[in-house]
């Protein structure tokens, strides 16, 4: 099964910038920006994603961008303290380094593209463009993901693309699909009464009472503000593809990583003891097998054991697949790539 990979922690755009407003520079807008080597110095140091803004002087959609977009405090909040901001003139005359290879520009002259420029877009230039770097495999040299953007992003465009990348929502999903449901679970006043078929219970509605049924559960591990946890919430469980097994399977469980509620689970108490080092529900730990990511979704049998955790967003086109291999207990006698085979060959 998909496995866990390293905790991040995330905030919601919407975090409110504290203290005196800083007046947005006309050439930088409000971003702290690096060059190449002091994000990837930085990187080496404390992995977090990277943003690069590929723009040239004479680009005015790249100007606009900057005094717009990267202008906006919530905006620059959010890139400053969960990016490595690189602005890069893809023009530029200089030689840098990047993870072991010199880049030079390509001639002499006005409008000659930079070595840099020509590789990172795939040798498509347009202004502005904007790449995201994330999921850093040593072994490889190489960011895992290595999203190219081109073009004028405004506040609500840039939004979905800096949540796929920070919370890690690549390792499971598109960022067509992600991005489609991201708009759905944002800005869809429809979804509320869509979201009224699902009945979640609390952790002490399904963990404290018997149960009045023998279902698998599925239990949502999230918090208020874990964005792409809203989005999955919002839109994944009640995709016809996936609610209409899902309701008659499994019983839908949702646990706030930040609940203080005492909580009885398997004959064991679980708390939340509220510690800097410590500030996670102790079931939700303990569910997600020790390593918190979020979101994730735990699957329980019906005797309340776990049978896996899978970490970050899924989206319903995952998300059904799962639910099938666990609900109807294929996992008893295949493994989850023999079941992938099977369901690639009955397409």
């Amino acid at each position: 099964m998909i496995r866990s990979i390293t905790f991040i922690l995330l905030f919601l755009f919407t975090v409110p910038v504290h203290g005196q407003q800083k007046t947005p520079d006309p050439a930088n807008g409000l971003i702290n920006w690096m060059t190449i080597e002091q994000a990837m110095e930085a990187h080496a140091k404390i992995q977090k994603p990277v943003l690069l803004d590929f723009y040239t002087d004479w680009c005015g959609w790249c100007k606009r961008m900057m005094q717009t977009t990267y202008s906006d405090p919530a905006i620059a909040h959010y890139i400053n303290n969960y990016f490595y901001p690189v602005k890069f003139n893809a023009e530029d005359k200089d030689t840098i380094t990047y993870l072991g290879k010199t880049y030079k520009p390509t001639g002499e002259g006005n409008r000659v593209p930079h070595e840099f420029a020509v590789a990172m877009l795939g040798g498509k230039l347009s202004y502005p463009t904007t790449v995201f770097l994330n999921g850093w495999d040593a072994a490889k040299n190489a960011f895992l993901l290595n999203m190219v953007v081109p073009g004028y992003l405004d506040k609500q465009k840039i939004e979905p693309f800096l949540v796929f990348v920070v919370e890690n929502v690549f390792r499971n999903s598109s960022y067509d699909e992600f991005g489609a449901s991201f708009e759905k679970a944002f800005r869809d006043s429809t979804l509320d009464e869509q979201l009224k078929k699902i009945k979640w219970l609390t952790p002490a509605e399904a963990f404290n009472f018997p149960a009045k049924e023998k279902k698998k559960s599925i239990v949502l591990i999230q918090t208020n503000w874990c964005n792409s946890c809203r989005v999955m919430e919002r839109t994944s469980f009640i995709d016809p593809s996936v609610f209409g097994y899902a309701d008659t399977t499994y019983r839908f469980i949702n646990l706030n990583a930040e609940l203080k509620d005492s909580i009885s689970f398997q004959g064991k108490s679980f708390v939340n003891l509220s510690q800097p080092q410590a500030p996670f529900h102790q079931l939700a730990v303990s569910l997600c097998k020790g390593n918190l990511v979020l979101p994730t979704v735990a699957l329980l049998d019906e005797e309340n054991n776990l049978l896996d955790a899978i970490p970050f967003y899924l989206p319903p086109s995952v998300m059904k697949k799962i639910l099938f291999y666990f609900g109807e207990d294929l996992y008893k006698t295949k493994s989850w790539k023999e079941f992938m085979n099977e369901y690639k060959e009955l397409k």
